[in-house]
């Protein structure tokens, strides 16, 4: 009697199997990619944007750090109406010489 060597039928259909679900796993995350880099890149502007407009907030007096209403505004932080980013100000009073200044930006 002669012994064969080689792969059953069954064993390559659990390996294809294997293999296909593999591939269907990397294609969907492979997809995802470019929305969770849309997603930081979005953020990462509102986030610049709330810095920027606190640091040229920084050098008023605080009682000329007032709260602000709600604007539009592009990634440079202007208020130009036109923009996808909404920049509000939020002051406390923390003494009479010191205010904590919140900076709330909303992205879309």
């Amino acid at each position: 009697m002669r012994k064969e060597s080689g792969f059953t039928l069954i064993s390559v259909m659990i390996a294809l199997i294997l293999l296909s679900v593999g591939a269907v796993a990397l294609a969907r995350a492979s997809g995802e990619v470019p929305a969770a880099r849309t997603t930081s890149a979005v953020k990462t502007n509102a986030v610049a944007i709330a810095r920027g407009h606190r640091e040229r907030r920084r050098p008023r007096p605080p009682q000329d750090r007032t709260e602000e209403a709600a604007g539009r505004g592009k990634k440079a932080g202007e208020n130009d109406g036109a923009g996808p980013y909404t920049r509000a100000v939020k002051p406390t009073t923390q003494s009479s010489t010191l205010r904590h200044v919140k900076v709330i930006v909303d992205y879309p």
